[in-house]
């Protein structure tokens, strides 16, 4: 279209056409649902021109070469969306006629144009629809990855080139059928050469991985591959390298939710442990108290701020609770922290001096817990100060949640009957000692 636009005039009288063809195609587009193709979203964006001016000209452009194109497709009667597609990518076209309804759809050279799937469940989507939620798709039969502008710059190249659908017989027979008058294409037979040798098909036969399956399942697998070459891909679809200070901070919440998990794992054996030798389920039930399900609920809590970091948001500090919406995190749930730790410390001896990790192993690892949440909070503070697309309640939850961590160590010692190590100094002695302390005479 650069090429084109630079020897085109347009007169007030095109221009008046094309705006007019605009705005139909707009209002037929808003009647259909699964293959409806949004102007304003799916067009490329320039930054010398405004939208506007890219619409007109660009669809101007596109509306004279369908012209050109319907006639011969009229002759030769292609019917199958794929051929059609097929056929405007081997011209270079961003959009073709949908004889059966008559709208405009738009092809992979607009979408890579674009750089990003734009989450509107596109027909020639060449992401995968990766940005749509709820779909059984996410990126894993794409040709491309949203947000690689390198892969997507290469795409573009290729289409313009003529090579996008390489040299192969089912392209030259295409090329054939559409150049004789009267000839109806058949779906195209893209499968691979017969002549392919034994690991070559091995290959293709793999599957993609996620919800494509693996090599000896159909079923979701955790591998997709995506990222064997070192990066990662947001909530957004942009794609970063994996030791960005982003990851880096997604990743430390994920260690964090894991550890609890652990503790969590251990208080409910406990439990059991303690209802088989006293077979009886009402003491186990009341042994932590409701520690459990507190930890299963930070667990889902620290799901939810993993989510918050993977998908961030500009200037989220400027904004305030009503702005903010379903974007932000309620800090409701930093003040539920605080009534815990507050009902815990209520059942605890008064806390006088520092205590070492010791106790039970649950106790132990709720420290190691701790140490890891505070790591994670150090590794969310760029992303609230410097990007500032990380909401700042998330990162008080997380100090919070230290706490939080810190005093159910101490409880589940209480709980437990272990002793506590406190480290104190002693009036006569300069270096601190360790004092062996009961939380709990049972």
């Amino acid at each position: 279209h650069q090429k084109d636009s630079g020897c085109i005039q347009h007169d007030v009288t095109m221009i008046s056409k094309a705006a007019t063809s605009i705005s139909r195609a707009a209002l037929n587009a808003t009647k259909i649902t699964h293959n409806t193709y949004r102007f304003s979203s799916c067009l490329p964006r320039t930054s010398s021109s405004s939208i506007d001016q890219v619409t007109i000209a660009y669809t101007s452009l596109d509306l004279q070469k369908m012209a050109e194109t319907k006639t011969s497709n009229d002759d030769a009667a292609i019917t199958d969306i794929e051929d059609l597609h097929r056929h405007a990518i081997m011209n270079k076209q961003s959009t073709y006629i949908d004889p059966a309804t008559g709208f405009t759809v738009f092809t992979e050279l607009s979408h890579l144009k674009r750089g990003r799937c734009c989450g509107n469940m596109c027909r020639h989507c060449p992401y995968g629809w990766s940005n749509v939620r709820g779909t059984s798709e996410n990126g894993t039969n794409g040709r491309a990855i949203s947000g690689d502008r390198e892969c997507t710059g290469r795409l573009v190249k290729q289409i313009l080139d003529g090579t996008y659908y390489g040299n192969d017989e089912d392209t030259n027979l295409l090329s054939n059928k559409l150049e004789s008058n009267g000839a109806k294409l058949s779906t195209l037979n893209t499968s691979p050469p017969a002549t392919a040798d034994a690991s070559t098909s091995a290959t293709i036969s793999r599957g993609k991985g996620g919800r494509a399956g693996g090599t000896l399942t159909s079923k979701n697998v955790p591998y997709t591959r995506n990222g064997d070459k070192g990066t990662s891909q947001l909530f957004t679809g942009e794609r970063r390298k994996k030791d960005d200070i982003l990851f880096e901070a997604l990743g430390t919440v994920d260690e964090l939710c894991s550890v609890v998990g652990v503790v969590y794992a251990e208080l409910k054996a406990a439990e059991k442990r303690t209802s088989n030798d006293n077979a009886t389920a009402s003491t186990a039930k009341s042994m932590y108290g409701e520690l459990p399900e507190q930890l299963l609920e930070v667990m889902s809590r620290l799901f939810d701020v993993g989510s918050h970091v993977a998908k961030p948001e500009p200037n989220i500090k400027e904004m305030d609770k009503s702005q903010k919406g379903n974007k932000g995190f309620s800090s409701d749930h930093t003040a539920v922290l605080e009534e815990w730790i507050d009902a815990m410390t209520e059942e605890l001896p008064e806390l006088t001096s520092f205590i070492l990790p010791t106790g039970s192993i649950a106790s132990s690892n709720l420290h190691v817990a701790r140490t890891v949440c505070r790591r994670a909070e150090r590794r969310m503070v760029p992303l609230v100060q410097e990007e500032e697309t990380c909401d700042p309640d998330a990162l008080a939850y997380v100090n919070r949640l230290s706490d939080y961590l810190f005093t159910a160590a101490r409880y589940v010692n209480f709980c437990d009957g272990s002793d506590e190590t406190q480290y104190r100094k002693a009036r006569s002695i300069v270096q601190r000692e360790r004092i062996i302390v009961k939380l709990n005479d049972k």
